[in-house]
């Protein structure tokens, strides 16, 4: 049986009630349940090229495709915050612009004969290009993906096409209040100006040259900066074939970009922020401050208590604040650890313009009740029972599983980091969510952003403390 299909089994049989395999009982509160069983993913081939270049390799034979996906140590982390969308561009114009060979109009073409598709995409702190096809047609498919890695071209019709859509996305960005308020609330936290905070703007892109996007490529797409994943059906020729189209590619030999630092503390952010957006009847709620990392030794009970915070249907927000007091459209939290870098803890509510005050007094409640309090052994069974389920789905599919294990070596995590998870969320005690609480929830540095009509506020803001005023408003829009 596959790997993939026996975790998901063991996890399924887990589920079910021990009784109801052997015989019935009379309550459900009688129901005990087996311990879940233990991950066990597939392990992947891993070998490196001479030039610095990694690869895993999978076989999953279930179709006759072939994925391709190279994860790439670039992002708009490392782009001058003066030309903000750099990074952006830089991923756009690799795809639509094609290579030196081939062009990025005749590559399409040449693509929807194999059948195949090519996406390129640079995020916050790293890059994605992936390749599927099926096996017969995965070799011309890996060297178009190789070719674009290396030689994109970078035309400067391409490029102003693609400045296009970025200047029409800033000037749509304030149409949401949600979109606005998610957005400027880690701007509060990591500073406007900064490597996590800077946002692109018309005159960031007016900045950008094509000779501009060529020197970003050159100093960060380089073997060396490169994991390569694949998997599908494919046969022993293909680890040679990737020898041949990806061990040609000349090592940079420039050194790793180091993790830009946050620089802010919640204690010089925290205070209550306002935008008065006049066009809305909601409000949107957003309160939090900065965190720590994934591979801190108290994440796990910090994960825990999260979920009972504000998770799930089942989570303390959404039972009390959305369906007891009926004040939230929508009502949650997040323990956003960072990877490599401090992160964001976050609550946040939705709600009818007048009853902005109630909410946001009622989310700080439920805040202080985990603090004070901690949890109870029912609410920490149930949050780990829902994470021993939620990680079979981490196995549910081939890609999930060799992109995991790419994540991890890109972050420097161990490559069984899923299991020890496994392992360290069934050892966390109340008294652990307990003292965690307490240490890490400070909600008198959380920065408090909310987006909504003034004029309909059941309170005036600046009762709860004093306010700053963000300003939201384009530079530049006409």
């Amino acid at each position: 049986m596959k790997p993939i299909l026996s975790a998901l089994i063991a996890t399924i049989l887990a589920s079910i009630p021990l009784q109801a395999q052997n015989k019935p009982v009379e309550h459900y509160r009688d129901l005990t349940y087996p311990p879940p069983a233990k991950l066990q993913p597939p392990k992947p081939e891993r070998f490196v090229l001479g030039n610095g270049l990694t690869v895993y390799l999978v076989q999953d034979r279930e179709l006759p495709m072939v994925n391709v996906s190279a994860l790439i140590r670039v992002g708009s982390r490392w782009e001058p915050v003066a030309k903000a969308g750099l990074a952006t561009l830089v991923g756009t114009v690799m795809r639509t612009g094609g290579s030196l060979e081939r062009n990025g109009d005749k590559l399409d073409d040449q693509l929807d004969s194999l059948g195949a598709s090519v996406e390129i995409y640079v995020s916050e702190d790293s890059a994605t290009a992936s390749v599927s096809a099926l096996k017969e047609d995965i070799g011309e498919a890996m060297i178009i993906l190789a070719d674009l890695l290396e030689h994109p071209a970078f035309p400067q019709d391409k490029l102003d096409l693609a400045k296009i859509e970025q200047r029409d996305n800033v000037a749509r960005r304030n149409d949401w209040a949600s979109m606005i308020a998610y957005r400027e609330l880690p701007r509060i936290l990591l500073g406007p100006n900064s490597a996590y905070g800077h946002q692109i703007e018309y005159a960031t892109l007016d900045a950008i040259s094509r000779d501009d996007l060529v020197a970003f490529h050159r100093d960060f797409f380089q073997p060396e900066n490169v994991i390569l994943g694949v998997w599908g059906d494919f046969g022993p020729e293909l680890k040679p074939d990737i020898e041949k189209l990806f061990g040609t590619w000349p090592k940079g030999n420039r050194p790793k970009p180091p993790v830009p630092p946050v620089e802010t503390s919640p204690e010089k952010c925290a205070g209550y922020y306002l935008i008065n957006k006049d066009d809305v009847n909601q409000t949107w709620v957003l309160m939090g401050h900065l965190i720590g990392r994934r591979d801190h030794p108290d994440y796990y009970a910090q994960d825990l208590m999260n979920q009972v915070l504000g998770t799930s249907f089942a989570s303390r927000l959404f039972s009390n604040v959305r369906s007891a007091q009926g004040l939230a459209y929508a009502v949650g939290s997040d323990w956003g650890a960072g990877w490599d870098r401090p992160g964001t803890f976050m609550a946040y509510g939705s709600t009818k313009t007048e009853s902005t005050a109630q909410i946001l007094t009622a989310i700080r409640a439920e805040i202080a009740k985990v603090i004070e309090a901690g949890i109870t052994d029912a609410e920490l069974s149930r949050v780990k029972e829902a994470t021993a389920k939620k990680l079979a789905f981490e196995f549910d599919s081939t890609g999930k599983i060799v992109q995991r294990l790419m994540q991890y070596e890109y972050y420097g995590y161990p490559s069984d980091y899923l299991e020890r998870y496994q392992e360290n969320i069934a050892k966390v005690t109340r008294e652990d969510v307990a003292r965690v609480a307490k240490q890490y929830l400070k909600p008198e540095y959380f920065a408090v952003l909310v987006v909504g009509n003034t004029k309909g506020f059941d309170r005036p803001l600046s009762d709860f403390g004093r306010v700053t005023e963000v300003d939201i408003s384009i530079p530049g829009k006409k």
